[in-house]
């Protein structure tokens, strides 16, 4: 019989999507489909290149069979061995579709989000098989995206310098910007900026051009001077760089189904920018402001279900005792010049003046602070909803200043977005004249809020990439805020 290993192996350790249809399997051993498994062979060997571990695809065991040491001795040997063979393609093309992780992507998934679109890639890649055009299937169901090969591009880039047997991480330990900076020269050539039989040529006003190149990957401030935080993202080690692109690309995949079919806001929290995606294509890129790393942004998917105009803000209790609380304790006419409202446990609003604000502390607040409607509003003029167990958002703001910052976390968690009033205009189209009448006409007192209902599947998703494209589907790398990466 088959070897025992190998059965054991596929049959505990494989997870596919669909099952591999026994009909496409005696084909792969076949002698005139030599030149398929040969093909799938050659993919496997590829892995690296796309994000994926080629040992998780048995390629000893399929080259094994290309070598003829792979003994066969009965016919349901043969077919047993074909159907293991289909379930190893079938499990590499499903991760190249959408992603192999060992982890979910998102704290929270809700309404559970599958990335799987084609339910039936077992019978496509049977036809492919049967038909002799594998050759051309990865590339039927690889993403096709910008921001996707782009990623791809930059891990061959390293994966190239990762293999060269010369190759040793570099270590910039000298703050001089000029040819004694050796360390310097040799990590500028391993990114690429420079070209090595140049490097000790190059004059001090070209280096600072071609650092500059290397401070705007890493999303720093492009000026060609060394300082601290330029060092510490120039020495992190060309493995940990790979790591975090194989993780971008597996989660490029396992959006693709629902930038496919739907609307969809994807937020990554270290690039600290939010992208919309309509018909597959980026409709809209705000930059956004995100948690702060002692008040993180969780990271989720959900769906976006309506569109707030003149919000209220509703304090959520540890801000308003711990960080509210004292200024009003201190000055009870906080409250008014920051308009917020007092209300009990019924949602009715009482008088701050007949409170006794001294006696009130974390353990015993018995109230609910709402900040009262309009551009002054911590949430801005628009503010739009989706569930999480988080109470997490993604809203406007009237302090739109830090958005010219590089780096920015300075929420308590929910997400900040620079254009929320065109992306509620795109989310909400069929509203965007009533949308625009109301904020035309502005806050007037006593305004309540305005809630608009989406009835089409809009889906967001929060995602904390190191590693991640922006805009122009330039990938950059990015500070790892949270202290998450390993």
């Amino acid at each position: 019989m088959i070897k025992t290993l190998y059965l054991a192996f596929f049959c505990i350790c494989l997870i596919l999507p669909g099952k591999a249809q026994s009909n496409g399997g005696t084909s792969w051993l076949s002698v005139a489909n030599r030149h398929q498994l040969e093909l799938l062979a050659g993919y496997i060997a590829q892995a690296p290149y796309l994000g994926l571990q080629e040992n998780d695809y048995q390629p000893a065991f399929i080259r094994s069979i290309l070598d003829n040491t792979f003994s066969l001795p009965t016919a349901a040997d043969t077919a047993e061995t074909a159907t293991l063979i289909s379930n190893v393609a079938l499990q590499f093309f499903s991760d190249v579709a959408y992603g192999r992780q060992a982890l979910s992507p998102v704290k929270y998934n809700g309404p559970p989000y599958d990335p799987v679109c084609n339910k039936h890639l077992a019978d496509t890649m049977a036809l492919y098989l049967s038909a002799g055009r594998l050759s051309s299937f990865l590339k039927a169901i690889e993403p096709a995206t910008a921001e996707y090969l782009a990623v791809k591009n930059k891990i061959a880039f390293f994966r190239q310098r990762l293999t060269d047997s010369s190759f040793s991480d570099a270590v910039v330990t000298s703050l001089n910007v000029d040819t004694s900076n050796k360390q310097l020269l040799i990590r500028l050539v391993q990114y690429g900026v420079l070209e090595g039989n140049l490097a000790d040529s190059v004059t001090t006003s070209e280096l600072q051009q071609k650092l500059a190149i290397v401070q705007r990957m890493f999303n720093l401030l492009p000026d060609g001077t060394l300082r601290g935080n330029v060092l510490k993202a120039l020495n992190v080690p060309f493995a940990v760089r790979f790591r975090e692109l194989e993780q971008a690309l597996n989660q490029l995949r396992w959006l693709q189904c629902a930038r496919q079919r739907f609307s969809t806001v994807v937020v990554n929290i270290p690039s600290c920018g939010l992208t919309l995606y309509q018909q597959g294509k980026p409709a809209l890129y705000s930059r956004v402001v995100v948690g702060k790393r002692s008040n993180p942004t969780p990271t989720l998917c959900s769906r976006i279900d309506e569109v707030v105009l003149y919000p209220y803000w509703t304090v959520p209790y540890k801000i308003a005792t711990r960080e509210l609380l004292p200024h009003i304790k201190r000055d009870i006419r906080y409250l008014e010049a920051n308009q917020f409202e007092v209300l009990d446990g019924k949602g009715r609003i009482v008088d701050p003046a007949l409170v006794n604000w001294q006696a009130l502390r974390a353990g015993n607040f018995p109230y609910v602070l709402r900040q009262s409607t309009g551009c002054d509003n911590s949430l801005g003029i628009v503010k739009l909803n989706f569930y999480s167990p988080y109470s997490v958002y993604l809203h406007d703001t009237p302090w739109k200043s830090l958005f010219m910052l590089n780096q920015r976390f300075f929420s308590h968690g929910c997400i900040r977005v620079e254009e929320a009033a065109d992306l509620a205009r795109l989310l909400l189209e069929s509203k965007a004249a009533e949308m625009d009448t109301l904020m035309a006409k502005g806050w007037t007192p006593g305004q309540r809020p305005v809630s608009m209902a989406l009835h089409e599947t809009v889906y967001v998703f929060i995602l904390y990439n190191t590693a991640w494209p922006d805009e122009n589907g330039e990938v950059h790398f990015y500070t790892d805020e949270y202290k998450v990466i390993n």
